[in-house]
């Protein structure tokens, strides 16, 4: 429906002259567009507020002119001015292309408890005693941000291309992965905010300044109060589970390149449809996961002398 048509059926329904079929129509556009959304802000928020308050003396006027005010006469007013709301917010999201923001949810934890969170898009994070964080009820459509308020908290994110996730710390810190595991640990009593990565790869920034790109078992140090980073290999990472429920070989070459930062090369095609189901540890060495997957499939692979490229074969 278009903006002037939309325009012209809200009239009739005010004014009382939109026949049954049109009202029914106002009433599930209302009830599908939802009230729950936050109104814009500037010119556009005032231009809708003169539009509402032009409508609602149009209805107030017709009922004198009419007939005397009825308890339903009010309540058919309150919910056209509802629908007002809802469609001119509407528009205007349509021609601006804004999105308007989702709720944002407090979770922390008291002395001696551990809280497990499950995000909108499937990632999951796990709280340490006294810890605390923000988060949107749901990501928006090109974005994906949480914020560290205080404390440890590790992180196991749902890869997304089209998403990048990231994570705000205090000291203008930001996070950017695209689907990894990590552990963070920012306490305002600490001088030091650390991040540990278990698989994938994490790039880190001061403001616009990268601080570095970390990969599994590197953990990067920044002191607050220098601004200095330093980064080092660790090998006390924590491990993560590395599901595969039925998936395809090529899937899973794709998730282990990116988990442990390596190269595999398939040989054949007419092996990329071979469906594995098997759970692993991130602790494990690449080497011994691909053993069991070839076992498996009854195939074999070799390796360079750096460990980092992989060729699997009949």
């Amino acid at each position: 429906m278009s903006e002037e048509k939309a325009k012209q059926l809200l009239e009739k329904y005010l004014d009382g002259a939109a026949s049954s079929e049109e009202c029914d129509q106002v009433t599930d556009w209302y009830n599908a567009l939802g009230t729950n959304q936050e109104a814009p802000a500037g010119k556009q928020k005032a231009a809708i507020s003169e539009e509402m308050f032009q409508k609602l003396r149009l209805a107030i006027n017709h009922q004198e002119i009419r007939k005397p005010f009825l308890l339903e006469h009010w309540i058919n007013i309150a919910a056209a001015i509802a629908i007002v709301v809802s469609v001119t917010f509407w528009l205007w999201q349509q021609h601006t292309g804004h999105e308007i923001p989702n709720t944002q949810i407090t979770a922390s934890t008291q002395a001696g408890e551990r809280k497990k969170i499950i995000l909108s898009d499937g990632s999951e994070i796990t709280l340490a005693p006294l810890a605390k964080i923000t988060y949107p009820e749901k990501f928006l459509k090109n974005s994906r941000k949480v914020s560290i308020i205080e404390g440890e908290a590790f992180f196991s994110i749902a890869h997304d291309e089209k998403r990048p996730f990231q994570v705000k710390l205090p000291n203008h810190l930001n996070v950017f992965v695209l689907g990894t595991s990590f552990l963070i640990r920012a306490y305002h009593a600490r001088k030091e905010v650390e991040v540990i990565v278990s698989t994938g790869k994490v790039a880190i920034k001061n403001e616009d300044k990268l601080l570095g790109t970390l990969t599994r078992n590197q953990k990067l140090s920044f002191n607050k109060t220098s601004g200095k980073s330093i980064l080092n290999t660790v090998r006390d990472v924590r491990p993560v589970e590395i599901n595969f429920n039925g998936a395809t070989l090529v899937q899973v070459i794709q998730r282990m390149e990116y988990l442990y930062h390596i190269k595999i090369q398939l040989h054949q095609t007419s092996l990329v449809n071979l469906k594995t189901t098997a759970t692993f540890n991130s602790a494990q060495r690449p080497e011994e996961i691909l053993d069991i997957i070839c076992t498996l499939h009854h195939l074999k692979f070799s390796s360079d002398q750096n460990h980092q490229t992989f060729k699997i074969y009949q």
